[in-house]
């Protein structure tokens, strides 16, 4: 990066992104309790600044040099991701080195997106959670959104997550490598339809398996319901 960067982060497009979660991990200081100061806190901390601004229709985000652009019409826990994506482009230094075809930059958006789950969500504080239920989580960390950390607890548990958007499906979801149905069990789309009656939480153990539904309604007409699917076996 730049001369600005802090000497203790300086990084080398050499490093994996696994070597640079582990620097972040070192250095990473406690997620700040309130929500207006996380980007600030972040901005600070990694001397990456940001600017809100009309972005053009399509895109969230993107990089001005060594500024982030960010769309102010995003909700605030979209706003935090889209920064926490910028950022880790930039502290992986992707700008120093543009993919060369489709295949190398979705490896980049790939390993973005896994560095800004750890920026977004440490690990260091999000591990021992992971079994609380997503609303559980939610209030923990407020920054984030309820997909954010519904995706990143599936680093830690294996499951399945089933998203929802106005009853229809719209992702489908589980650890690398883990064997999972294909197809809904007939108890998810029972449980998911409880869940959208109910405007509740949803949580079933069944023996086999355990459902947890939560129901979030995301404004502007989408209603979410996110649903995960656990063996007990």
């Amino acid at each position: 990066m730049g001369s600005s960067r802090p000497s203790s982060f300086s990084l080398k497009p050499s490093l994996s992104t696994a070597e640079i979660v582990e620097r972040i991990g070192e250095r990473r200081r406690r997620i700040p309790e309130t929500r207006v100061s996380f980007l600030d806190d972040l901005a600070k901390q990694y001397n990456a600044p940001y600017r809100l601004t009309d972005v053009p229709d399509g895109r969230r985000s993107y990089l001005i040099g060594d500024v982030i652009v960010l769309d102010r019409s995003l909700r605030i826990e979209r706003l935090h991701w889209a920064y926490c994506h910028e950022l880790a482009h930039l502290q992986l230094q992707h700008h120093q080195c543009p993919p060369v075809d489709d295949t190398e930059e979705r490896q980049q958006e790939t390993d973005a997106n896994n560095l800004a789950a750890e920026l977004i969500l440490p690990e260091i504080e999000f591990k021992p959670l992971v079994h609380e239920t997503l609303l559980v989580l939610k209030q923990r960390f407020a920054h984030a959104s309820h997909e954010v950390i519904a995706r990143r607890r599936l680093n830690y548990r294996q499951g399945v997550l089933t998203i929802f958007d106005n009853d229809q499906l719209t992702a489908r979801l589980s650890p690398d490598g883990w064997n999972h149905p294909a197809q809904l069990l007939p108890i998810e789309s029972e449980v998911m339809q409880k869940c959208l009656e109910s405007k509740s939480e949803v949580l079933i153990n069944m023996g086999e398996y355990s459902l947890e539904a939560t129901y979030v309604d995301e404004g502007q007409g989408v209603v979410r319901v996110l649903l995960f699917l656990e063996s007990q076996l």
